[in-house]
Formats: structure tokens, C-alpha cells, sequence
């Protein structure tokens, strides 16, 4: 990680930084029953929306005294989550507080810890957080404190690079190409961002908890017919349930989550398909954190690609008849222990949308 950045900001002072992490670590309530965090601090956070919260479970476990950590880092500006710090950690040192990568001299030295902070951005951004008497990158509490505080910093950086015209393009992730390249980088190369931004978004979901209040149906209500479902005796190897829906009709993310693919899937897809055709049409994927993922096939246009981190009820996609299809429908799968998305852990998305009260209407029979 480098941070060329030559902004005079400087560290809070130890007293500043002693009375936040007393406050925080006072305010913050833990705990892993359900792979969820609850937070005691204001009402803003305990309001939280679902894509805030912290799936806990998907931590390694070695690494879950960490959590009131991200939890902090992630709500210190108002456009981190806790759980985009967490996928950040995942990929810069997959949470191996003694990580390093070394880096030439000319290019700032080795990047160290979980953080993968180099000595000259730690100068600025490190402190001593958790007042063990360390301050240093390779102590997990203070890379964390650091990379929340330094990402604040950047994504403000990049509001104003946006606003003043210098730079194009979605501010978060101007700011983690920042964090991942220096400021100068990506003011060098306006509208062009590497790939770590599409890197950390493919991770949020992974560690965004969904829960059940987050779940809403893939189609409008009253706008469909269940026409077959999950594996009946006649479709063994069906994997999910055909909703029949008129061309055009928007399909909805169910659930919060960050779409892990997004494209054709047969060997054409710019018209109907037929009963011949393999593949699943126009596809999304979506991985909604806590092992759960959800499958919406034959589409006649997408609305989202690979990476992007949608709200549940978003729309996604559009009714179509792609792929192996003999009519206008949407084809929806629920995959539990993913992602990988496979038939192996395909579930009934009838039973788990009851679970979660959301229920598909039956047909009579």
C-alpha cells in the first residue's frame, strides 16, 4: 500500500486518540451469536442499514478479537462500512498481521502488516491506538485505526478532486486506488483506477451480514406466476424456480450484496432463446455475505456488472428469454455455503424466502 500524498495533515494527539479509543471500546457491544455486531453507541449505528453490518463468521477466527477495531474503523466517516474495511484487510494481507511485501526502496519501501502500511505513510497516518506501547504497522489495532482514518481521508481527497474536475469517476473508488497506489498515481492517470477498487468490492459481500428483514421478492408482487419449481420430480436437476413475468419486467435484487458476475452465459445472447440452447441467458450473481448467494438467469438486459454493491430491491435486470428458455421468465436460485454458486449447494429458494418472511405466492396445484 502507498500513500504519496503531500497533505499536511498530521496524527491526532495521543490524548485525542486515547480519549476515541476509551469512547469507542466504552460504546461498542461485540458479540458473535449469530455472526452479527451489535453496536451501544448512537443511534445512527444501531439503526445501522443491513449493508453496514458485519458478518463476524466470515473473519478467520484467529482474527475475531479484531472485530471492535473494524467496527470502528469503518463507521469513522460516513462513507466506510465495517464490512469494506474488512473486505480491504482481506485483500491487502488476508488478515496475516505479519505480512509483508517488498516493495524497492525508490517505491517506498516493504508494505507491513495487516494494513500493508509503508513507513513513510505510517510516519503520517500511524499512532499508537490502542495504547499498548507499540505504534507500530505490524500491531493489527493501530494498522486498522490507521487504514480507517487514512481511507477517510483519501475519500475526501478524491470528493474534491471530482468536484474541482481533476479526476472522474466514483469516489470510493478513486480513494482505495489511492490508498493502493498514492494520490499522485491516480492524479497522473484521471479516469483510468486500477483494479484494486473492483478487488475490494468483489470481498464487501462476504463480510456484509444479510439478515432478514433484508430480503424482499426478486419480482413485484402480483406481476408473476411460480410455473415450476425447484427440483419437482418431472425437473430433477432444476435448481431453482421459473417465475413466468412479461418481457421488460424489472427484476429486484433480493437482498443486499455485491454482484459477482454479471454477462451472457450461452453462446448468444442478444435475442430470445430456445429449449436447445445451453446456458443460463443473460445471469447475475450475487454474493449476499454470510454464505448466501442468489442466482437470476434468462434476462433481456442487465443493469449491473461484476463488482458493484447493490440494495436489496434494486433493480438489476429485466425479464427476458435468454438462454435455455421457452418463454418470458425469470429463473431464481438461493445457493447456501457459497459463493461458488454450484448445484451441489443449491437450495429451495421457496423454503429459505419463507424463512426469511418473504413469501413467493404457490400456484394451486
Amino acid at each position: 500500500m502507498s500513500d504519496a500524498s503531500t497533505h499536511s495533515t498530521t496524527a491526532l494527539a495521543a490524548g485525542t486518540a486515547l480519549t476515541a479509543v476509551l469512547a469507542v471500546l466504552v460504546g461498542l457491544v461485540g458479540f458473535i451469536a449469530s455472526g452479527a455486531v451489535a453496536l451501544a453507541m448512537s443511534p445512527a449505528l444501531a439503526e445501522a442499514t443491513p449493508s453496514t453490518q458485519l458478518n463476524v463468521e466470515a473473519i478467520p477466527p484467529h482474527a475475531r478479537h479484531l472485530v471492535p477495531w473494524v467496527v470502528r474503523a469503518g463507521t469513522s466517516c460516513a462513507q466506510l462500512t465495517p464490512p469494506m474495511i474488512a473486505a480491504q484487510i482481506d485483500l491487502e494481507s488476508s488478515w496475516n498481521a505479519e505480512a509483508v511485501a517488498h516493495n524497492r526502496p525508490a517505491s517506498g519501501g516493504d508494505a507491513i502488516g495487516i494494513a500493508q502500511f509503508q513507513l513513510g505513510t505510517w510516519a503520517t497516518w500511524g499512532d499508537d491506538y490502542d495504547r499498548d506501547g507499540r505504534g507500530v504497522p505490524e500491531d493489527p489495532e493501530d494498522a486498522i485505526s490507521a487504514m480507517g482514518r487514512l481511507m477517510c481521508d483519501l475519500v475526501s481527497w478524491a470528493g474534491e478532486n471530482v468536484d474541482a474536475g481533476r479526476l472522474r469517476g466514483d469516489v470510493l473508488d478513486l480513494a482505495w486506488a489511492a490508498y493502493f497506489c498514492g494520490r499522485g498515481c491516480v492524479l497522473s492517470t484521471p479516469g483510468t483506477v486500477s483494479d484494486y477498487p473492483r478487488q475490494v468490492r468483489a470481498r464487501i459481500g462476504k463480510y456484509t451480514l444479510a439478515t432478514a428483514d433484508a430480503w424482499r421478492l426478486p419480482l413485484r408482487e402480483g406481476s408473476y406466476e411460480l410455473v415450476s419449481r425447484f427440483r419437482s420430480p418431472n425437473r430433477p436437476n432444476h435448481d431453482g424456480v421459473d417465475l413466468a413475468a412479461p418481457s421488460g419486467t424489472p427484476i429486484y435484487a433480493a437482498a443486499a450484496g455485491v454482484v459477482l458476475d454479471a454477462g451472457c452465459t450461452s453462446p448468444y445472447c442478444d435475442r430470445p432463446g430456445n429449449e436447445d440452447l445451453p446456458g443460463c441467458g443473460l445471469r447475475v450473481n450475487i454474493d449476499h455475505g454470510n454464505g448466501i448467494a442468489t442466482r437470476y438467469c434468462h434476462a433481456v438486459r442487465l443493469n449491473v456488472t461484476a463488482g458493484a454493491h447493490v440494495q436489496a430491491g434494486q433493480v438489476i435486470a429485466w425479464v427476458g428469454s435468454t438462454g435455455h428458455s421457452s418463454g418470458p421468465h425469470l429463473h431464481f436460485e438461493v445457493h447456501r455455503g457459497a459463493p461458488p454458486l454450484r448445484s451441489a449447494n443449491a437450495i429451495d429458494p421457496l423454503a429459505f424466502m419463507d424463512s426469511v418472511g418473504v413469501h413467493i405466492p404457490r400456484d394451486p396445484h
